[in-house]
């Protein structure tokens, strides 16, 4: 591992305030189009919201009923472009929507939405939605559903993705590219000149307790659900806000049980039969997973977790649409709970009612701040406040070249990026490093790296599948430790496909700096593990130890952080409110 702000530059024309899905993607845009750019992330990158997710890049189907066209638009655009820059992180899911009677929107009226969820798409959606009319024909394809009431479903194809995964790979290209990224590295004070211009930020290193200065011409404040704290802490003016708050944050939790319990082919759209809030069962992992809550929430964004009533809400949702899986609390597994950075509006607009667009703030200072937003979006969510920051820069003694930076870009939402040096550099083009040497969406070349693994390392299928769905054709280089050392590819777990290999890979191409990085976002066990994962972390943690030079105080904290995240995603089995 490097050691502290080893090559951290002093000074930049950028500096990144947030390492989730936002930050990376800007960081990543930035540097394509040739600035100097530093981010910097107060933990590991993804730990908070961005991590967190439904796992989903969606065109928010539900959208279309609160009438936010443009917003449903631009999702499902933006799924198109990811489907193509990172097809191995980006895959085609298919949907079902049940319909009971009495149920509204009914069969036909969903239908007629579903066509016009096609057509908002330009009829390019991974396939066409189709409606299969009665229980028998609904049964023939999950028959999981309860069949009292059934009178058809309507299938259509959204895209699942790996969160985590996709903000480290906007990280990793990003410092291809030449940016400089720091996890666990905080931004504790921003230092103005006599105008009030921002002229530089300190960061202060979280292992070594170092500090260096970085002086930068503009920041971008992406600091996501820790928008409003992270504006108290740093003393930066609300004035010119609008509002003392941005944000209002909701609390979304999911649970995931054993795919056993409640086996489903297909994600399935429900209508929570508790309060009729939109939710989702999905094949995820070798597990289920149901979520998600969204009710408010007002504590620190550090300490977020799943209540019981939390849990009571999912289960008891669950089993009104599969009565027969009959899941109770001892099936869960595992929880995980994010918030949801909502642009604040109305206190009295219920939670889902709340848009999920995003806002734009360039403030006279030299700083932007983003706010709001969902993972689907983000890649337009960064250009756009990388266009607002290139206008920032234009008048703080940039070149003349860079003045002329943004220009237009045909059939997108805002400005092509085009570098300081002239040349094109779109993130809606450039692969992300997994996706490197496959064609746009090509799930056969995907695959063709999972039979190449498994004639080349005699690897059964689960693992070789896992391997290439999940690093797409980097899968080759964990391939390779494996040729020089067979006992990389041995599982970590019997019934899970991750293998040894993976931890070295986290470490030395993946970034991770602790235990529960590795355990919590690259190889996520502490999600899908039975015991998740506290059996095998000791292990990992010596592994670990062996390769960063860790002695044992530095083993015996990375384990107890590890112990107290799975506490916290249990939680849930004490906490009431």
């Amino acid at each position: 591992m490097p050691g502290t702000f080893a090559n951290c530059p002093d000074s930049v024309d950028l500096l990144v305030l947030g390492g989730g899905i936002t930050g990376a993607g800007i960081a990543r845009d930035a540097a394509l189009r040739g600035l100097s750019v530093a981010l910097f992330e107060k933990g590991d990158y993804a730990s908070g919201t961005s991590s967190k997710s439904s796992k989903l890049v969606h065109g928010g189907l539900r959208y279309l009923e609160q009438g936010e066209i443009a917003l449903v638009f631009e999702s499902v655009s933006e799924r198109r472009v990811q489907t193509g820059v990172a097809p191995h992180l980006v895959r085609p899911l298919p949907f079902l929507v049940p319909i009971f009677d009495g149920a509204k929107p009914g069969l036909e009226l969903m239908n007629i939405g579903l066509w016009i969820y096609d057509a908002l798409a330009l009829f390019r959606a991974p396939r066409m939605h189709k409606t299969f009319r009665g229980a028998q024909k609904a049964l023939a394809l999950e028959p999981q559903l309860r069949q009292d009431g059934l009178r058809g479903v309507l299938e259509y194809y959204d895209c699942a993705t790996d969160d985590a995964r996709l903000v480290i790979e906007n990280i990793v290209d990003a410092r291809a590219i030449g940016a400089y990224c720091g996890n666990y590295q905080e931004v504790v004070q921003i230092e103005r000149d006599s105008s009030n211009k921002i002229v530089a930020a300190t960061v202060r290193d979280r292992f070594s307790h170092a500090s260096k200065r970085v002086a930068c011409k503009a920041l971008i404040f992406a600091a996501g659900a820790w928008t409003d704290e992270m504006i108290a802490r740093l003393n930066i003016p609300v004035a010119g806000l609008g509002r003392k708050k941005l944000l209002r944050r909701t609390k979304g939790v999911h649970i995931v049980v054993p795919r056993e319990r409640l086996p489903l082919a297909r994600a399935i759209t429900l209508m929570s039969p508790v309060d009729g809030r939109v939710m989702f069962a999905i094949p995820w992992r070798e597990r289920t997973v149901l979520g998600t809550t969204d009710t408010d929430f007002t504590g620190t964004a550090d300490e977020v977790g799943a209540d019981a009533a939390d849990v009571k809400y999912l289960i008891d949702s669950g089993n009104g649409y599969f009565p027969s899986a009959a899941l109770t609390s001892a099936d869960v597994i595992a929880t995980w709970a994010g918030l949801r950075p909502l642009i604040a509006g109305p206190e009295d607009a219920d939670e889902s009612e709340v848009s999920r667009e995003h806002e734009i703030i360039a403030r006279d200072d030299g700083m932007v701040i983003i706010a709001g937003g969902k993972l689907t979006t983000y890649r337009l969510m960064a250009k756009q406040a990388v266009n607002a920051a290139m206008k920032m820069l234009a008048t703080r003694e940039l070149s003349a070249a860079t003045v002329d930076a943004p220009s237009t870009d045909e059939d997108d939402h805002a400005h092509t990026d085009v570098a300081i040096t002239g040349q094109e550099t779109s993130t809606k083009k450039r692969p992300l490093p997994g996706a490197a040497g496959l064609s746009s969406a090509n799930l056969e070349g995907i695959a063709a790296i999972g039979r190449e693994l498994m004639d080349r390392l005699n690897l059964d299928a689960d693992t070789a599948t896992h391997l290439c769905g999940v690093y797409g054709s980097r899968a080759r280089l964990i391939g390779d430790a494996i040729a020089a050392d067979p006992s990389r590819g041995l599982r970590l777990e019997a019934d899970l496909p991750y293998v040894w290999a993976e931890i070295d890979f986290a470490i030395e191409q993946d970034l991770a700096r602790t235990v529960e990085d590795v355990l919590g976002r690259r190889v996520p066990l502490l999600l899908v593990s039975r015991d998740q994962g506290l059996t095998v972390a000791p292990k990992v943690a010596a592994h670990m130890a062996a390769r960063l030079g860790w002695n044992d105080d530095v083993i015996a904290q990375n384990l107890a952080e590890y112990q107290a995240e799975v506490a916290l995603s249990r939680r849930w089995q004490t906490a009431t409110t």
